[in-house]
């Protein structure tokens, strides 16, 4: 009735203004703007005049999970597949631009579902400007498993632009694992939850909540919302610290104590690792030159051997790469040498009915080589002669060749080196 009375007034003030409109061109304009205002009006006013609109690719929204889980059930179809839903809605003239994506809501109502399997669900639509009055498709296809959970760690690590000079550290990781839940073929390739912290242009500690991400036995991310955590962010606790790079003592004088037995001497230390990472406060670092390690005791030793040493301790140091080296002592006899006297002279090869006779019946031997071999060589132990096999008779001057059977490493010089040998034919 209301609208009635409306359009009844409006025709009557058009039948009067069209008769003002008939004398005079200035009311002919104004009757013709006013028509339209009218018309306007009338179309805001009077929401009986409606019109239909068609949304394509609205987003479906999923409702009744919590309900599907106090069942034991829960979705394993990826909601976000959806994509091709198309809606109409009827609005008035004045609603008709405020019908968009963002004001129709489509819901996906799992709270009915009861049973794992394929289920049809019908699909609803809501909106505040209009009425919708068609979804396309009216249903979806989902697929609807048991519930599982499952405890997985928690598992930080860097990521971004890291600075070789500086060292990275994951101190403190709250909490350390997650419930995951969700159907149970999802949740059983589920490892581990990531939480991923950018460290670009980051030079100190930091404490940061990190969203995390979840991972397969591969490493892989397990995309889609079907399987969820039972928190969605980690609190990690990481240390940055400038590091350097130090040598470890090798000097034999400060790297061992004691004494070796006599005639034993140290001809190397080696030391591995060699070099080691530090990080700490700059200050700390700067005062740094070199690592140590309680020396070695070398006491009695006479062959060469390893041993591990603890490095000393560093205060403040809040990295170190290795707190322990392995020491390499090498030990070698000392080389020495000593002269043996009144070493007999004989001759080798002599020919029958000759005799042979030497300018020196004896010579001086002078033996070099390993300390204990050299101190356990006597006279007796020593060979010279003079070789005149084939040698007719007459007066030759021979080298003295020296010969020691138990000992034969040993390095021998005589003195005289050679001596002068007479050949003479003996009586018949």
């Amino acid at each position: 009735m209301k609208g009635m009375r409306v359009w009844e007034f409006i025709k009557k003030a058009a039948r009067w203004l069209w008769r003002k409109a008939g004398y005079n061109l200035g009311w002919k304009i104004l009757s013709v703007v006013m028509a339209l205002l009218l018309w306007s009006y009338i179309i805001s006013a009077d929401s009986t005049i409606t019109q239909v609109k068609t949304l394509a690719n609205v987003d479906v929204a999923t409702s009744g999970l919590t309900v599907l889980q106090s069942r034991d059930l829960a979705l394993l179809t990826d909601p976000t597949q959806f994509d091709d839903i198309h809606v109409r809605v009827e609005a008035s003239q004045s609603n008709y631009s405020r019908v968009t994506n963002d004001t129709v809501h489509v819901e996906l109502d799992l709270s009915q579902v009861t049973k794992a399997g394929v289920q049809e669900i019908e699909l609803t639509g809501v909106t505040t400007y209009g009425k919708v009055i068609q979804i396309t498709p009216s249903s979806v296809e989902v697929v609807i498993e048991s519930l599982a959970s499952r405890y997985v760690p928690v598992n930080a690590e860097f990521s971004g632009d890291i600075n070789d000079g500086y060292w990275y550290n994951i101190n403190r990781i709250n909490p350390t694992q997650v419930t995951v839940s969700g159907p149970a073929s999802i949740v059983r390739k589920i490892a581990s939850a990531r939480a991923r912290i950018n460290v670009t242009d980051m030079t100190s500690s930091y404490t940061r909540s990190v969203q995390l991400a979840l991972l397969d036995d591969d490493g892989n991310e397990v995309t889609g919302n079907q399987a969820r955590p039972s928190i969605t962010e980690a609190m990690i606790n990481f240390d940055i610290y400038p590091k350097i790079e130090l040598a470890v003592n090798d000097r034999v004088e400060t790297a061992t104590i004691g004494t070796l037995p006599e005639g034993y001497q140290i001809t190397g230390i080696e030391v591995q690792p060699d070099v080691i990472t530090l990080a700490g406060e700059p200050s700390l670092l700067s005062e740094l030159e070199v690592l140590s390690f309680e020396p070695v005791d070398v006491t009695d030793r006479s062959s060469s051997f390893s041993t591990v040493a603890a490095l000393n301790k560093l205060k403040d140091i809040r990295y170190m790469s290795s707190e322990q080296v392995t020491i390499t002592v090498y030990i070698d006899e000392i080389e020495t040498s000593a002269t043996l006297t009144g070493v007999p002279l004989t001759a080798r090869g002599v020919q029958a009915g000759r005799a042979v006779s030497f300018s020196s019946e004896a010579v001086a031997v002078r033996v070099t080589g390993a300390y204990s071999v050299v101190n356990g060589v006597a006279a007796g132990d020593v060979q010279a002669y003079v070789d005149v096999s084939g040698l007719a008779a007459g007066e030759y001057t021979l080298p003295v060749t020296l010969l020691c059977d138990s000992h034969p490493e040993l390095f021998m010089e005589s003195d005289p080196a050679t001596v002068t040998v007479v050949i003479a034919s003996t009586p018949g």
